[in-house]
């Protein structure tokens, strides 16, 4: 059997119980005749006729009584077969009793000579005590309750006191009267017992037992007893529980849907009631984009008229917040939430939720209370609360002698972020007021709309009595800070240590301020020489990349990232936590490598899943820079917008990004993308340091063969360049061939042009030669045909390049040209990347581009090499050029 419930709100009447409390016979002898409730039943009444008037004001009569056993003789008093200890009587939701509508009485007086004033009875009972021929008539007085009672009633049944309190039920928030550890000096037979609808009406004189002699005072005609205020079409349900001194752990119940008179308790007339709520609502400032409490309050004039009918109970509460207004996820820092194990729903228990996760307080002010009952608004635990929802949120309030513990859920549009919140099956109970703040400041849990206006704020609140909700609207007014939807990010970088030619982690960070368009996109473009090793570093699997689950081996950086508006927005990780990866993966939108963000999106108690972001990174295939190209950034995740505010990534894997070895001034660039379609070119300044230092002195061997050495012979060039390990890289090569040799011209035949060049699609006789670099940042070296490339009509002869693949792809081109009669080959744009070793051969015979204009091994020809270095050093060396001479 159910035990004593949670009590509500005030309330509430103790209908029935008034019943209970009795004395009963001492101890007897075993009985033939078993205990129980042998008759239970209610009524409902108004001048003695049935009353099912939902939200009346009728007199309500309970009956209980228990089992006896006749007397053998007239001499003898009938027995009773067992001593009621505790009594409880069940009334139904929205049965209520306002003891504040009439004066209370000492519970003192009842045991004085003195009686309660008669301005303080409620009712009347007859209570039929076995040690009396008749049943005895009492006043019951409305008394003074402790304050862990929400109201007391009490009579005197012959000598005895009869105390019966009322409780609130926590399950249906429902009202029960209990009379504890009744008295065993008298023995019960029966109680009936009849509470005014309203005490103070003065057809209810002739039954107050003290009289109304001058200057007493039947009291304020005020509502007492108010029926349910709704009307569900089925029969309501009374229950009565008992045990017995004897045996107290088993208990014997009783319900009816019927009065005394078999009549079924089915109220009606609900469509009698008036219901006309009204709610205001407005955040705690009217700035745009900023963080914000909310203040609510919800007005539900309350009909106390006694010959009118109550206001009916507020069922549920839907409040659709402007779009615009949504969930800041600068609230998740520090913020905490509440298990169902700690709230306790369904229970009389104190909630045992951390401080961290309350986010507001909440007022109520109830026609059954004199005071204000005052709680909390506690955020209850991802997918862990009754709605098995993101969000959801508890009204914990307490009351004397109960909590009142609500839970709303609150849903998020997975789009646009709009907030509903709803309280649906809310108790019924009366209040005028519900005064609902949550809190403000940096971590307040809404942000404004990002523009100014007037925006409504749509509630929905349903009684008891009727299905159709009465809506309303709720304006609010955003005026401070309305120039916004600008988009002026700011973008960092560099080195952490910008020593020339070091590996050094290279850190990025881009920052927007509030009411600027949200980041949207991130393209960021490197300085020439800020490049990678790839040797030994693993790429994550293309299957893992979208979940980013990659592996260690692929790590490179890690990131973090703020979001929300205000001051503090959460960071993630949050400070303490690992930090999130940054990994290495393959080819991605036509580009070599890439990249994959791998952001857990979890911040204090709530876990909305993994963010990938991946970008694609593209390698420039002249100068080697690197371009980053982001794809979209998430702009909401499962309802909760993310305004990104600072984001930071670090490619801090040891050993992994080097430092260019020119110490010129560059810049590190950007093209940022805003959401409302702005773009921004923020910049910001990056130059190596200590470029002096490095060393330079690249070395090549230049070799002719492969023909006849004689004049009119078309030989075979092979050219090995090597350079040393830490030194600067070359910025420029010029190479002067020896007089010895001319151009063919004849041989030049097929070139390629830019377009088929730029598609791959260069034909086979335009390839002259073929190239091949080692370095010590990639696994293997680059290599690749060397073509005569059409130069856009920039020079006469057309350009030699080197379409070296790998890795990377690099294109390498050498500007051919005459001086002093002698040929001329400028590469003028050496990326600033390590190379160990680097091979040119070109082809001899039929395809050879050199003449011979003497015999070659009748002289000793030399070539003239000018090598500058990135750092600004130039090396010239005249070298001898080997001749592969034969007898």
């Amino acid at each position: 059997m159910k035990r004593i419930r949670r009590l509500a709100g005030g309330a509430l009447v103790a209908v029935a119980g008034c019943l209970v409390a009795m004395a009963l016979v001492s101890p007897l002898a075993a009985a033939a005749v078993p205990f129980s409730i042998s008759e239970f039943g209610t009524s409902a009444s108004v001048d003695g006729q049935l009353s099912r008037q939902a939200g009346g004001h009728p007199d309500f009569r309970v009956r209980i009584a228990f089992p006896i056993e006749p007397a053998a003789t007239e001499l003898e008093f009938d027995r009773a077969v067992g001593n009621p200890k505790d009594i409880r009587v069940d009334v139904p939701p929205g049965l209520i009793g306002d003891p504040t509508a009439v004066p209370t009485c000492p519970p003192g007086l009842l045991l004085t000579t003195e009686a309660c004033p008669s301005e303080t009875q409620i009712g009347v009972v007859h209570v039929k005590l076995t040690s009396f021929s008749f049943p005895l008539t009492r006043a019951v007085y409305n008394l003074e309750r402790p304050v862990d009672t929400p109201a007391l009633f009490g009579f005197m049944a012959a000598t005895v006191p009869a105390f019966i309190k009322s409780v609130v039920r926590p399950d249906d928030f429902g009202i029960s009267t209990l009379s504890i550890n009744t008295s065993q000096l008298q023995a019960l037979q029966f109680v009936d017992l009849t509470l005014w609808g309203i005490p103070g009406d003065s057809s209810h004189d002739s039954e107050r037992l003290e009289g109304l002699e001058p200057g007493h005072n039947p009291g304020t005609r005020r509502p007492f007893l108010r029926m349910p205020t709704s009307c569900p079409g089925t029969p309501a349900q009374f229950g009565a529980e008992v045990n017995a001194w004897e045996h107290p752990d088993i208990y014997f119940a009783k319900t009816v849907t019927t009065d005394l008179e078999g009549e079924p308790f089915v109220f009606g007339g609900c469509e009698k009631l008036a219901f006309k709520p009204a709610a205001a609502i407005d955040p705690d400032t009217h700035r745009t984009e900023s963080p914000s409490g909310l203040g609510v309050e919800i007005t539900v004039p309350q009909n106390e008229s006694p010959d009118g009918l109550a206001t009916p109970d507020v069922r549920k509460t839907v409040v659709t917040f402007p779009r615009g207004v949504a969930i800041s996820p600068s609230a998740a820092s520090g913020q905490g939430s509440c298990s169902p194990d700690q709230i306790k729903l369904g229970t009389n228990d104190p909630p045992t939720c951390p401080d961290s996760s309350k986010v507001g307080t909440v007022e109520i002010e109830s026609p059954l209370l004199d005071e204000t009952l005052k709680g909390d608004v506690i955020l209850a635990k991802q997918n862990d609360n009754p709605f098995n929802s993101l969000l959801a949120l508890y009204l914990a309030v307490k009351g004397p002698g109960f909590y009142l513990k609500l839970p709303g859920k609150v849903d998020l549009d997975p789009v646009t972020g709009q907030v509903t919140s709803t309280f649906d099956n809310t108790p019924q109970l009366p209040f005028e007021h519900l005064r609902l703040q949550l809190n403000s400041g940096s971590r307040a849990p809404l942000v404004t709309p990002s523009a100014c206006g007037t925006y409504n704020t749509h509630v929905e609140m349903t009684s008891w009595a009727s299905s159709v909700p009465v809506q309303m609207n709720s304006p609010m007014t955003i005026s401070e800070g309305c120039n916004t939807g600008g988009f002026n990010p700011v973008l960092k970088a560099g080195s952490q240590s910008p020593a020339a030619g070091a590996f050094s982690p290279f850190l990025l960070r881009i920052t927007r301020n509030d009411g600027e368009q949200n980041l949207a996109q991130i393209n960021a473009t490197l300085p020439p020489g800020v490049l990678a090793k790839l040797a030994g570093v693993g790429v994550c699997p293309e299957a893992l990349t979208a979940s980013g689950n990659c592996p260690a081996s692929s790590q490179v950086g890690t990131t973090t990232v703020g979001a929300g508006p205000g001051e503090t927005p959460v960071f993630v990780p949050e400070p303490g936590k690992a930090p999130t990866a940054v990994y290495l993966a393959g080819p991605y939108k036509g580009a070599p490598y890439s990249l994959v963000v791998k952001v857990p999106a979890q911040a204090g108690p709530f876990d909305l899943g993994t963010v990938t972001v991946r970008n694609a990174l593209y390698i420039d295939p002249e100068t080697t820079q690197v371009t980053a190209k982001s794809d979209p950034l998430p702009q909401i995740l499962q309802g909760i917008p993310i305004t990104y505010r600072d984001v930071r990534v670090e490619v801090n894997r040891p050993g992994f990004t080097l430092n260019p070895t020119s110490c010129e001034p560059m810049k590190v660039t950007s093209t940022l993308l805003g959401s409302g379609g702005a773009s921004a070119s923020p910049a910001t300044n990056f130059q190596a340091a200590n470029c002096e230092r490095l060393g330079f002195g690249p070395k090549l061997a230049l070799g002719l063969s492969g023909a006849p050495t004689h004049r009119g012979g078309h030989p075979k060039l092979k050219a090995v360049l090597t350079a040393g390990k830490g030194e600067a890289n070359i910025g420029k090569a010029v190479v002067t061939l020896p007089k010895t040799e001319l151009l063919e011209n004849a041989h030049i035949g097929t070139i390629c042009t830019r377009p088929l060049y730029a598609a791959n699609a260069c034909p086979a006789k335009s390839v002259y030669g073929y190239a091949k670099a080692w370095s010590p940042l990639l696994d293997q070296p680059l290599q690749g045909p060397v073509y005569l490339r059409a130069n856009g009509g920039e020079r006469a002869l057309p350009d030699l390049v080197a379409k070296l693949d790998g890795q990377i792809h690099v294109d390498l081109v050498g500007y051919i040209d005459s001086v002093n009669a002698r040929i001329r080959t400028t590469f003028a744009a050496v990326p600033d990347a390590p190379v160990s070793k680097f091979e040119l051969t070109m082809k001899g015979g039929k395809k050879g581009l050199l003449a011979n204009n003497t015999n070659i091994c009748a002289t000793t020809p030399r070539a003239d090499v000018e090598f500058t270095g990135q750092n600004g050093k130039v090396s010239k060396t005249r070298s001898t050029v080997k001749v592969a001479c034969t007898k």
